[in-house]
């Protein structure tokens, strides 16, 4: 009795640190909140539920950068105001509020805003997503007909491609480089996660992954911003070349917003096609994976979710307003004040308006949550590979949709 008493107060062997706790420990779950999955982790003792406790400070925090950065996109002089120019003001909240939020974040380590922050992602950013279905006009689509589709399917192709074979050029494994290629094709960390375990990855190589494809997004994005400002674009172009290249959702609608309205929701619609062939390729990875298999006698695939799982929800969000207002059953709000005229509001420009202004207050939460040192450390090579990856896929793709979009 004694014996069993003393082994019992031995201490445990270390626990291996789960996927979460790696990413959160790395400083990388910061940018795959981008994706606004937060609610699909499974919860760890690395997020104690006492931590909400502190969410109001994450909120009001967040509430405050993205005021600064809405100060900044007014003031009357370059790079924010263009007076005459194509777009007067070149760099979006959004845009604005991500970077003050890494600045706030790193020059003020010793804040700890993350549990108002992932409450902000997990709520605002599909929220939004869904929102900006009410910009969408249907008609659009019917001018546009299969000639985008089937560019986005073969830019989506040819990501992987080029993905896979510069990681394999600078030395990742061969899984690694297929995350790598998917992530970067699809939808960034949401479809690093969905096709690791289909694809048999260890951690290490879902880490770097990650950490990699959503760095690479936030540059793309500001490359993409940075592009208004050397030559003019129009809508339609500058939303299928954000949609079709950036890899989080978020990324691509605060590149669109930047152009405006009409941009973001192209931009969104592009996005969201892409996102939605994550089911398929989920599917071809586990087919290839059980095919690899079985020729070695060994199974790797190890997967409990139903493909329509893989999908967010939102996707079906923006997909059902955008039928909404395509049967015109969007309403106008009318307020009958006593002292004045009728005041009309139409959902058509509310919604997206509040879109707008829920993911500016998104990505300042993502930012204040960003610690660029622990990101670095992620891996050169793998980095290196992401960024040249995207500069291939994002050059293609700009001529491609050019020529079909006219």
């Amino acid at each position: 009795m004694v014996e069993k008493e003393q082994g019992a107060s031995e201490v445990a062997p270390k626990r291996r640190m789960t996927l979460y706790e790696q990413l959160e420990s790395g400083g990388l779950a910061s940018l795959a909140s981008m994706e606004g999955s937060w609610a699909d982790w499974e919860e760890t003792e690395a997020e104690p539920k006492k931590s909400l406790r502190i969410l109001p400070f994450g909120v009001v925090g967040a509430a405050l950068v993205m005021a600064l950065a809405w100060v900044l996109h007014q003031l009357p002089f370059p790079p924010f105001t263009y007076e005459g120019g194509a777009l007067e003001h070149p760099i979006g909240v959004s845009v604005l509020a991500i970077l003050l939020g890494v600045a706030v974040a790193n020059f003020f380590p010793q804040l700890d805003l993350s549990a108002g922050c992932r409450w902000i992602t997990t709520w605002c950013i599909p929220a939004a997503v869904v929102f900006m279905g009410a910009r969408m006009d249907i008609t659009l689509l019917a001018s546009i007909g299969w000639g985008l589709m089937f560019t986005i399917v073969g830019l989506m192709v040819f990501a992987v491609v080029i993905s896979y074979g510069v990681g394999r050029m600078f030395g990742m494994s061969k899984r690694a480089s297929c995350l790598l290629g998917v992530g970067t094709a699809v939808c960034g960390s949401s479809a690093i996660l969905a096709v690791a375990p289909v694809a048999g990855a260890d951690d290490d190589e879902v880490v770097v992954t990650v950490g990699v494809v959503n760095l690479v997004g936030l540059l793309a994005m500001f490359a993409c911003v940075s592009l208004l400002w050397l030559m003019p674009i129009n809508a339609s172009l500058f939303g299928a070349w954000a949609g079709s290249t950036i890899h989080a959702v978020p990324q691509v609608v605060a590149a669109g917003e930047s152009h405006g309205v009409d941009s973001a929701a192209m931009a969104t619609l592009v996005k969201l096609t892409r996102v939605s062939m994550l089911a398929p390729v989920v599917l071809i990875a586990a087919l290839l994976v059980a095919r690899q298999s079985s020729r070695s006698g060994k199974s790797r695939v190890s997967s409990h979710r139903k493909l329509w799982q893989y999908v967010p929800w939102f996707v079906w969000g923006f997909i059902a307003l955008v039928a909404v207002r395509a049967f015109g059953w969007l309403p106008v709000l009318e307020f009958h004040p006593q002292s004045s005229e009728v005041i009309r509001i139409s959902l058509t420009e509310l919604l997206p308006t509040m879109a707008k202004w829920l993911l500016a207050l998104s990505m300042a939460a993502i930012g204040l949550q960003v610690q660029l040192r622990p990101m670095l450390k992620a891996g050169g090579k793998a980095f290196l590979a992401g960024t040249i990856s995207w500069a291939a896929l994002s050059t293609v793709a700009f001529f491609s949709l050019r020529y079909v979009l006219g």
